[in-house]
Parts: C-alpha cells; structure tokens; sequence
C-alpha cells in the first residue's frame, strides 16, 4: 500500500503496488465509515491482499486481507522512511506495468522498517536497488571520471560524474567518504544481504551511505522526493 487519498465524503483511493500488474490506482468504497470492514486491513505501507473489481475509471476494492508480518509502528522516523520506500517504489514503476523484482523488494524493505533497530538499513538497502533498477547505479571500484582504480583512501563522491574520484580527479567541493562507508556501499550494491544483515554498522556510517544515495538519487530523478525533504528537515530540527 503505498499511497492512499480521501475521496468525497466516505470513499478513499488508494495506490498499490502488485507483483504481476505492477501500480494500480483502486477506490475503497465507504471506507471512512466506521461501520467499514474494509477500514482495519487498509493501512498505509501494509502488505495485504486484495480482490479488486473492475470499475469505469479505477479498480473497486471488494476484499483486503492483511498477510502476516510486522507491522510498522507509529514511529515518526520509521514512518519516514516507510514513506521515502513507498515515493520511489511509485517512482519507479508505471501504471500497469510491473519491474521486475520490485514488488519483493519493496515488501522487504518495509518488513525491515518494521523489525529493525535502525530502519535506515533497510531504506540504504532499497534506496541502492532501485537506483541499480533504473540504471544509474554509482562507480564504486574505479574512478568516475579517469576509469583507473581507486585507492583504498577516503574519496570524494560526484553524483554528476557518477560515483567516487580517485585524488587525482578530486574536486574540493565535492564532499570526501570515509573508506568505512565506501565498502558498505559496494556490500550492498553486490547485493550480499547476508553480509550486509551481519555488518554493525554505526550512525556515522550510515548518514554518510545515506547521503550518496540521496545524493546519486536525486541528481538522477526528473524531480526530489518530498520525503527526502522532510528527512533531512528532521535531521535538522534534531
């Protein structure tokens, strides 16, 4: 579930992403009711089943079941991100068309939100993935401007040259990565899970994956996430 509108009085549509026909826009009828068994099942970000109804403009949701699983508590800096996982998962795929493997991905990324200590694993995690998904998946071995290798030094990162800068290309208004950060972004864009679950990765760490991610995605997207804003904001503010 990863969108949800009020609509007239009592209705509510609703954005959701399916694994065989990718987003689709569905109205709730009534939902907002509080006689509504519909009302209970339809959370945002939840994983549900769902019986759609063919209607003249959009799907008509005629049955919601809720899978098992966690659920994501009413935590604001979860919800957050649940929200920056939701905008890019819309993002990335059109109306009735599926990605591949995007659909499993984003479940697991808000299961992660969910269970985890720091729900930003999950959110670099998926964050990488779908930069890899719509190609624009940084240079992290070699350098992105001259192609040689990159020294195993803290580098600066250019989201306009497309990854890390060996120190002969470096530019000083570019900001520098601690090598830390640099190996756990190339553990996560190998896509080694396993490795990347047993890593105790510090906040430190994580703020600096965190930025080349952001910064990466949104010098690639057509416009910002809104929920990267609102992020940062929440950085600032704390």
């Amino acid at each position: 579930m990863l969108r949800k509108l009020d609509y007239g009085e009592a209705d509510r549509i609703f954005t959701l992403l399916t694994k065989e026909h990718g987003k689709v826009g569905a109205i709730a009828k009534g939902v907002r009711k509080t006689s509504s068994r519909l009302a209970a099942p339809l959370e945002l970000y939840g994983h549900v089943d769902v019986l759609l109804a063919r209607g003249r403009n959009l799907d008509v949701i005629a049955q919601v079941e809720r899978k098992p699983g966690p659920r994501i508590p009413a935590d604001l800096d979860r919800t957050a991100y649940a929200a920056l996982v939701a905008e890019l998962a819309e993002r990335v795929t059109e109306d009735r068309n599926p990605v591949e493997n995007l659909y499993e991905l984003t479940a697991w990324a808000l299961n992660q939100l969910a269970a985890d200590d720091d729900p930003r694993r999950g959110s670099a995690y998926f964050l990488a993935a779908a930069l890899d998904l719509m190609g624009y998946a940084p240079q992290l071995a070699q350098c992105a401007r001259c192609e040689g290798p990159l020294p195993d030094v803290p580098a600066p990162f250019s989201a306009a040259a497309g990854g890390f800068l060996c120190p002969r290309c470096s530019d000083p208004a570019e900001p520098v990565y601690e090598t830390g950060a640099i190996k756990v972004l190339r553990v996560i864009f190998a896509g080694d899970l396993a490795l990347y679950r047993r890593l105790k990765l510090g906040p430190g760490i994580m703020e600096a994956v965190e930025e080349v991610l952001a910064s990466q995605l949104e010098y690639h997207l057509d416009r910002r996430l809104n929920s990267l804003r609102f992020l940062r904001r929440m950085r600032t503010a704390g």
